[in-house]
């Protein structure tokens, strides 16, 4: 028994090789690690140069980030079974927060204004919707989940004068590229033909996230 639809796509994908697995976990451990140095690296700077309510913005951010790296990670690993496609639902539902919580870190940075409360409310709205359509309705709606990840990413293009205007030139150069980045990536996502395609994605979504992260990190305590 599974918990996909009987006819769902991902069911009948080719199986990964040993050599592609390797490599997938080696891009999870080295994201994870990397995590576990960034994130006490940027916790030590908020406590010395931002804001209280950094520490709530950016632990929101941190939460983000590890539970969609443990579980792609586990997701990632298992081999099929019903297991793995539960963890699918959280893989696939944690993304949404990871966007999410990247939003949060990069308004804590700004400051409150109307259209920044507009712009954190509506991607968390769209975050939990998403998140709630991937473990409520596991693959059923696929095309669309990729689309409101995207739609979710770049939904700070409707608010980017007031984004130029608060934030750094670098941290705000930063984001976008990881945002491209991270757009490029899922075009690898769905080359399921391509050896090591897996493996390709996830270190998209690591130098995506690598990339956020040193925007983040680099507008603590700058933006008034």
């Amino acid at each position: 028994m599974t918990i996909l639809p009987a006819d769902h796509p991902r069911l009948w994908k080719r199986a990964y090789s040993h050599g592609e697995l390797v490599a997938d976990a080696f891009v999870h451990a080295v994201a994870i690690v990397a995590g576990v140095i960034a994130f006490a690296y940027l916790f030590v700077r908020v406590s010395h140069v931002g804001a209280a309510t950094d520490v709530l913005a950016m632990a929101v951010y941190a939460a983000g980030f590890f539970l969609l790296w443990g579980f792609s990670c586990a997701y990632n690993m298992v081999p099929p079974s019903p297991l793995k496609w539960l963890l699918r639902r959280f893989d696939h539902s944690c993304i949404y927060l990871m966007i999410a919580g990247t939003y949060t870190a990069v308004i804590s940075q700004i400051g409150v204004s109307a259209w920044s409360a507009a712009l954190i409310g509506v991607v968390w709205a769209g975050a939990l919707a998403g998140a709630a359509l991937k473990l409520f309705a596991p693959g059923r709606f696929d095309g669309l989940a990729i689309a409101i990840y995207l739609l979710l990413g770049w939904a700070g293009i409707v608010a980017i004068k007031p984004l130029v205007a608060a934030l750094p030139g670098l941290t705000l150069t930063l984001i976008v590229v990881g945002g491209a980045v991270y757009s490029v990536g899922v075009l690898f996502y769905k080359w399921h033909a391509l050896k090591f395609q897996n493996a390709i994605w996830h270190a998209c979504v690591a130098v995506a996230a690598g990339l956020q992260f040193a925007g983040v990190a680099y507008a603590v305590g700058r933006v008034v």
